[in-house]
């Protein structure tokens, strides 16, 4: 009789922990698998100045908003920053991350897989294209920086480099390890001579 007991107990104790178990392990997988409080589909934000001018703008595919760790994951982000002279950046990208605190406020924009930010030749600019897998952006400061391999691309020159500090409102960009220079002949160049 006392053995039976003694089986009945560990029996109740072996079930117990294993409904333990397994109550345990769908709550970390839905908490993993998390969707967002809020989604949107083809969005765009725009942001003025004080004075009513377009400042920029920020469009993607996708934007899910993860209020738990104050975070929303962007698809096909496109970034426009407007700069008084007429001239304009933009930054694309394969996916993003949007740090915001809160809903209605953006802290940093990290955008992901294929970044390219550019800006098209004006009056008074040269074009300027870089390229990287990875780049930081934070709009209050208008400051973009990577810590990637980067692609410099201005007519007739390829700049290479590890790291990237971008000051968008001073039209500011540097690289900042391992700068590798080539120059490329224009097409009229070569055939003038």
């Amino acid at each position: 009789m006392r053995n039976t007991i003694i089986v009945v107990i560990a029996a109740i104790l072996s079930i117990g922990l294993l409904v333990f178990v397994k109550s345990e392990q769908p709550r970390l997988v839905a908490y993993t698998e998390k969707k967002p409080q809020e989604y949107m589909k083809q969005v765009l934000v725009s942001i003025f100045t004080e004075q009513g001018f377009l400042k920029s703008k920020l469009s993607a595919n996708y934007w899910g908003y993860l209020p738990e760790i104050a975070l929303s994951n962007l698809q096909k982000p496109k970034l426009m920053i407007y700069k008084p002279d007429g001239s304009a950046w933009s930054i694309c990208a394969n996916t993003g991350k949007v740090e915001q605190p809160t809903l209605g406020s953006i802290e940093q924009i990290i955008l992901e897989d294929e970044v390219v930010l550019e800006r098209p030749a004006t009056a008074t600019v040269f074009p300027i294209k870089l390229e990287t897998r990875e780049l930081r952006y934070q709009p209050k400061k208008q400051f973009a920086e990577s810590h990637q391999l980067v692609t410099m691309t201005k007519p007739g020159l390829t700049i290479t480099g590890i790291g990237l500090r971008a000051y968008l409102e001073q039209n500011s960009v540097e690289l900042l390890q391992d700068v590798k220079t080539h120059y490329t002949l224009n097409k009229k160049t070569t055939e003038s001579i």
